[in-house]
């Protein structure tokens, strides 16, 4: 039984992601494993996430629809890279919430070997405010993390 099935990589679709999916893509060569693709969603911390959903003084259906579908459109091109390179992908395109507190769901729910994650490396007061998906995930992972740090 190889030491690698599942491998759970989560993005957020910026250039560090991509950098994490190459990554992941790797080991899922070396080990023979899938990757699932995740994308969560959430609102800027300066607007209620309420009024995304209830449409108080937003139109939240094409908001909605174009992060679906600009998300949609990035995974699938992730999966036919990473598809070229013989290796199974899916994806999950795009689900509204907390980024960490999705990954640690479907990182529980899905039985992963390994979880790939890019950090940003922010700034400390960066970090303060908006704290660190990566490191929240890091603490309460079911399985491995292995972070990966895009090249300057």
């Amino acid at each position: 039984m190889p030491l690698l099935q599942k491998i759970l990589v989560p993005t957020d679709l910026s250039p560090g992601s991509t950098h994490a999916l190459r990554e992941a893509q790797e080991f899922a060569r070396v080990f023979g494993a899938s990757i699932d693709l995740l994308y969560v969603w959430s609102a800027p911390a300066l607007v209620a996430p309420e009024s995304l959903i209830t449409g108080v003084g937003v139109n939240e259906q094409p908001l909605l629809e174009w992060i679906r579908q600009s998300a949609a459109e990035q995974l699938a091109k992730f999966e036919a890279e990473a598809e070229r390179a013989g290796i199974t992908v899916h994806s999950s395109a795009c689900e509204a919430g907390d980024p960490a507190t999705a990954i640690l769901e479907r990182a529980a729910a899905g039985h992963y070997d390994l979880l790939v994650l890019a950090t940003h490396g922010r700034g400390v007061v960066s970090h303060l405010l908006l704290g660190s998906v990566t490191e929240k995930v890091m603490r309460r992972a079911p399985c491995p993390v292995l972070t990966v740090r895009a090249p300057d």
